[in-house]
């Protein structure tokens, strides 16, 4: 394939058989092998398939691309691409019908099933940024005649090698009283060339590039950043002076699966990129020095807002499934305070499923024929999802009473003078000590871990503090005929 050759493919990876545009789980795994520079803990790490805070997120990730040969979950994971009909990841299908929109839908809700919601950005995900690129390439096209053309190419890019993408656009936290245009670690262009753009300066989150092949690039509209802080683009993991620093990992790579179920499949790495005199070429430089074009972060983030909050509706089913399943080992589902307590993480599920569907339904196509959700539902569910997420998370904590403090791992419960004894005393309802022992293991994880905090604090980012999408609804909710009916009826003129 032409594209192999391409500056976005940071390793060509060889594929053949009757499905060129796909990648399994070892081909995935072979293409993070492309001399990016991933700083973990100061170490410089010279293969993050091998790196253990790293390899068990992408061993979890590399399930997904296995997933597309499985006759189980092929009509999920892939679809046709209608102009070259080949078959490519769903992820990378531009949603042009809303069947299409519900058809991505089912891959998020295995990717979530799969990953239990704990991966902000799996395969699925970032494709949604080139995507939202190309649903106002109409827009951008106005101020950069060639962007169009661009972005297009950006995506076949995308869906002939099964890139995993992810967004790069968070500035990094420094003082909050200087000016965009003072703070030193702002992401800049520092030369302009024929051939593309020079970048100095650093980005926070990109959150799961260290187990990616590319980065979407943009800046959130700024009133006090200079010029040479607008860009959008696209570029790839291993790009010359591109430094990607992890945090520290909250999961470890001797966690015993009994132990840990959730924790132990690894994590999601999120970094700190230092943009040391990065090039971008021409071809991947979408927008440059134009604030106009950071006015449309809303717009083109429509498709990556509703694949984030389409995500947190299914993790809420799981939630609800989750507390179930606690009261009925339990034996306390015949409590009226306890069933009331469920109802409200049952609630908190069909609430936001009844968003995600309405807003699916109300779907209309941009100018370039991209089709999107209803944005004003979308947002209301955004907001619905983070402010509730933590009363839910408690509820969860507080009906598993002692289950969480008084676990006992494996090598304790195997010993033959004590295992016994815990099968006699801990027996749950219908069920044996033991196994009740493995669904508060998976519920701490869920809830307590150090894993299990940073996704809290993830989402309620990732998703946009609530005050943020308070003052987004409030722009984009249509309010006039209710305001027209009020009118009547208080004869007003």
């Amino acid at each position: 394939m032409g594209s192999d050759t391409d500056p976005l493919v940071s390793k060509p990876v060889p594929r053949g058989g009757a499905d060129p545009w796909l990648r399994n789980g070892n081909q995935y795994r072979e293409s993070l092998r492309d001399g990016r520079v991933v700083i973990v803990n100061g170490r410089d790490v010279p293969d993050v398939t091998q790196e253990p805070g790293l390899k068990r997120g992408i061993d979890t990730l590399a399930g997904l691309f296995d997933a597309q040969f499985d006759p189980l979950y092929r009509d999920i994971t892939t679809a046709i691409e209608p102009d070259s009909g080949q078959r490519i990841a769903t992820g990378w299908l531009v949603p042009r019908t809303i069947e299409d929109l519900k058809r991505r839908g089912r891959m998020i809700k295995y990717s979530t099933q799969a990953t239990f919601g704990v991966f902000g950005r799996p395969p699925d995900y970032g494709t949604v940024n080139p995507i939202g690129f190309l649903a106002f390439a109409h827009l951008i096209a106005q101020e950069h005649s060639e962007a169009r053309a661009k972005i297009e190419h950006c995506v076949r890019v995308g869906q002939q090698n099964n890139l995993v993408s992810t967004d790069i656009i968070v500035d990094v936290q420094a003082n909050r009283k200087l000016s965009g245009a003072e703070l030193p670690g702002r992401l800049r262009v520092v030369e302009q060339r024929k051939d593309g753009v020079v970048l100095y300066g650093a980005k926070a989150g990109n959150s799961i590039l260290a187990q990616g092949n590319m980065g979407s690039l943009a800046t959130i509209l700024n009133p006090t950043l200079p010029d040479d802080c607008a860009i959008l683009a696209a570029l790839p993991a291993n790009a010359p002076g591109l430094k990607l620093l992890t945090r520290e990992f909250v999961t470890a790579a001797d966690q015993d699966p009994e132990d840990h179920p959730l924790d132990s499949r690894g994590e999601e790495a999120d970094g700190m990129l230092l943009f040391d005199h990065v090039f971008v070429p021409d071809e991947y430089v979408f927008s440059v020095r134009n604030r106009k074009v950071l006015e449309y972060y809303h717009l083109i983030g429509q498709l990556a807002f509703w694949n984030i909050a389409t995500r947190l509706s299914y993790r809420a089913e799981i939630f609800a499934g989750a507390v179930q399943l606690v009261v009925n080992v339990l034996g306390t589902d015949h409590i009226p305070q306890v069933r009331a307590a469920v109802t409200e993480v049952i609630a908190y599920a069909a609430t936001l499923r009844a968003f995600m569907v309405a807003a699916e339904e109300k779907a209309k196509p941009t100018e370039t024929g991209v089709m999107l959700p209803d944005h004003a539902l979308v947002t209301a569910g955004r907001l619905h999802s983070i402010v509730e997420l933590p009363r839910v998370m408690q509820v969860m904590r507080e009906l598993s009473g002692q289950g969480l403090v008084s676990r006992v791992p494996r090598k304790t419960w195997e010993r033959a003078d004590i295992g016994p004894m815990l099968d006699t005393f801990l027996p749950g309802f219908q069920t044996s000590g033991r196994d009740k022992n493995r669904l508060f293991n998976l519920i701490w994880d869920m809830t307590c871990s150090a894993h299990g905090m940073r996704v809290a604090i993830f989402e309620n980012v990732n998703a946009t503090p609530a005050s943020t999408l308070r003052e987004e609804l409030y722009k984009v909710y249509d309010r006039s005929e209710g305001i027209a009916v009020v009118k009547r009826m208080a004869g007003m003129a």
